[in-house]
C-alpha cells in the first residue's frame, strides 16, 4: 500500500497533504459514500487493516470471484483509494464479513452474573460507541459487584441494568445511526451531522462525567435528564438529514460539492468552545434546508428502492 504522507503525494497532491496538520499515517482515515463507508488503518510493518461497513438497502460490493477481490474492486472506486490500494494485495485468508451486525441482549444481568460491553449489544462501528458502551457497563457492574460484595442488597440495581440498557442501546441508536448511511456519502449532509452529533454527545454526555467522575459513569447514555435532551435534539435533526439526503439523491443534487471538500477541527472540548462547533453544524444544516427547497421543485431523476424502517450495517474486512 502506498505511504499517505509520502514526498511523491506531497509533490502529486499538494494541496490534499498539506490540508491535514498531522500525519495520515498515524490515523484511523475513513471513505464514505452513499450507504457505506470504509476504515483504513496502517499497522506497524506496513500492512494495512482495512474494512467496508455497508446498508445493504442501499449499496452491495461489486461482484466477484472472493471477498477480497470484491472489498478491493470498490475501494478502487474511490479516487483516493485507488490512489492508495492500487498496488495493494490481500493476506489470504485475512478478509471475512460479517451481517446483521446490531443486537442486545434482552437480559443483561442477574444474580451472580452480568454482561458488559460488546457481550451485551453491539450497533455498528461509526463513532467506536463501543468503548462508551465498555466503560458505562463496566463502571455500573463493578460498583454493582463492590455493593454485593459488601452485603447489600442489590435487587433494585439489578433490576435498574436491566430496565435501562435496552432503553439506553435503542436511543443510541435512533439518535445517531437510524438510516445514517442515506446522507453519509454527501459531505454537506455528513459535515453537519459530525459537527452537532459530536456536540450533542459532549453536552448530553460527557459534560456530566467530567462533572462528577466517581458518579457520572452510574447514569447509562442517555437515561439521565441531558441525555434524554440530547437525544431528542440527536434524533429530530437526523431524520432531517436522512429526508435531505433522500431529496438530495433523487433529484440528482446528491454529493455535487465533495469535490474539494476541506474542513479542519480545532477538537472537541467540553466547554464552552462547543458553542463554536454548534454554531457551524446549525448554519451547514440550515444552508441544506435551503437547498432543499429549491431541490422540491425538481423532477425526480431517479426512483429510491423500496425502503425498510431500520438501518442494518454489514462489514466485510
Amino acid at each position: 500500500m502506498k505511504e499517505w504522507d509520502s514526498d511523491d503525494w506531497r509533490e502529486r497532491f499538494p494541496d490534499y497533504a498539506n490540508g491535514c496538520r498531522t500525519a495520515r499515517e498515524w490515523a484511523t482515515n475513513h471513505l464514505f459514500g452513499r450507504g457505506w463507508w470504509v476504515w483504513i488503518i496502517p499497522l506497524q510493518g506496513g500492512d494495512v487493516s482495512a474494512g467496508v461497513v455497508y446498508d445493504s438497502r442501499i449499496f452491495t460490493l461489486p461482484e466477484g470471484p472472493t471477498l477480497a477481490q470484491r472489498l478491493h474492486a470498490h475501494i478502487l472506486n474511490n479516487p483516493v483509494g485507488r490512489e492508495i490500494f492500487g498496488a495493494a494485495k490481500a493476506i489470504e485468508g485475512d478478509v471475512h464479513a460479517l451481517s446483521m451486525l446490531p443486537y442486545h441482549s434482552e437480559k443483561v444481568c442477574d444474580d451472580g452474573w452480568a454482561s458488559v460491553g460488546d457481550a451485551a449489544g453491539f450497533i455498528d462501528p461509526l463513532y467506536s460507541p463501543g468503548l462508551d458502551f465498555c466503560s458505562y457497563t463496566s463502571y455500573y457492574v463493578a460498583d454493582l459487584v463492590a455493593r454485593s460484595l459488601s452485603g447489600e442488597d442489590i435487587t433494585e440495581r439489578i433490576r435498574y441494568y436491566n430496565q435501562q440498557y435496552p432503553v439506553s442501546y435503542r436511543s443510541w441508536f435512533e439518535s445517531l445511526y437510524k438510516d445514517k448511511y442515506y446522507y453519509m456519502g454527501d459531505a454537506e449532509l455528513m459535515s453537519a451531522a459530525l459537527l452537532l452529533d459530536v456536540s450533542s454527545y459532549y453536552i448530553g454526555l460527557v459534560q456530566g462525567v467530567y462533572r462528577d467522575p466517581e458518579c457520572g459513569f452510574m447514569n447509562l447514555p442517555f437515561t439521565a435528564f441531558g441525555g434524554r435532551l440530547a437525544r431528542t435534539i440527536m434524533s429530530f435533526y437526523n431524520r432531517r438529514l436522512v429526508a435531505l439526503g433522500k431529496r438530495r439523491s433523487a433529484t440528482g443534487y446528491y454529493g455535487k460539492r465533495n469535490a474539494g471538500w476541506r474542513e479542519l477541527y480545532d477538537g472537541f472540548v467540553p466547554d464552552i468552545r462547543l458553542r463554536k462547533q454548534i454554531q457551524r453544524g446549525l448554519l451547514r444544516w440550515w444552508k441544506c434546508e435551503l437547498i432543499n427547497l429549491a431541490l422540491m421543485f425538481r423532477r425526480p431523476t431517479s426512483i429510491e428502492a423500496t425502503e425498510q424502517s431500520a438501518t442494518v450495517p454489514t462489514q466485510a474486512w
